[in-house]
């Protein structure tokens, strides 16, 4: 539905569910990263069928989820934003002197 200002018809807005503008966590945690989590502990307490492993991948799973739960809280699409940072890095170099050298773009 869209609200046309009375004043002004060329202006208009279109509110929007707060649910499309947040980011999709699973268990608090992005949720790309908690599934690959849940595929390699579910490797470890399925299929090699042996008391070790399935402790293994019970603490993987509980521990890994914490850290990820934290690392959301901190920046809800960390995983997108580093690589992000990655793939930029070759034209952001960080240079914390005044006398570091020119940077050269497109290398």
């Amino acid at each position: 539905m869209v609200h046309q200002n009375s004043e002004n018809n060329s202006d208009f807005s279109v509110p929007l569910h707060p649910s499309l503008l947040r980011p999709m966590l699973l268990l608090g945690a992005e949720r790309e990263l908690i599934l690959a989590l849940g595929i390699v502990a579910g490797v470890f307490i399925v299929s090699l069928f042996q008391l070790w492993a399935a402790i293994f991948g019970l603490v993987l799973w509980a521990v890994g989820a914490w850290v990820l739960t934290r690392a959301a809280s901190f920046d809800p699409l960390l995983s997108k934003t580093f690589g992000r940072s990655l793939r930029y890095r070759t034209l952001y170099k960080s240079a914390a002197t005044p006398f570091a050298p020119p940077r050269r773009y497109g290398e």
